[in-house]
């Protein structure tokens, strides 16, 4: 059985990994739209050529990815946040059930 400080600090730490991994996920994403609409507004104003569409076009699919992955990894970072929650709920109950068992 752990100690309620051992549950609380677990909580804790995988609460706080779990925000910096949103944190981390959300600038992802903001950097990938970011470029996106850089790219779109400056490159083809400075190039005009076949070869330079090609390469915006790239460049565009490497920021959707980039966004695509971002969501993914936000999308981790709350499940684990709820699954923490959850662990962490199950734990105490069976910490506080511990405390009352009567052995007869």
């Amino acid at each position: 059985m752990e100690s309620l400080q051992t549950i609380e600090m677990h909580f804790t730490e995988v609460t706080r990994l779990s925000a910096e991994l949103a944190s981390l996920a959300k600038a992802l994403k903001a950097a990938g739209e970011n470029d996106m609409m850089r790219l779109v507004s400056e490159e083809k104003s400075c190039w005009n050529s076949e070869c330079a569409d090609v390469l915006a076009g790239k460049e565009v699919k490497l920021c959707v990815l980039l966004i695509s992955e971002a969501e993914r990894i936000l999308k981790i970072a709350e499940e684990m946040e709820k699954r923490a929650k959850k662990m962490y709920q199950a734990e105490m109950l069976s910490n506080q059930l511990a405390s009352v068992r009567v052995y007869l």
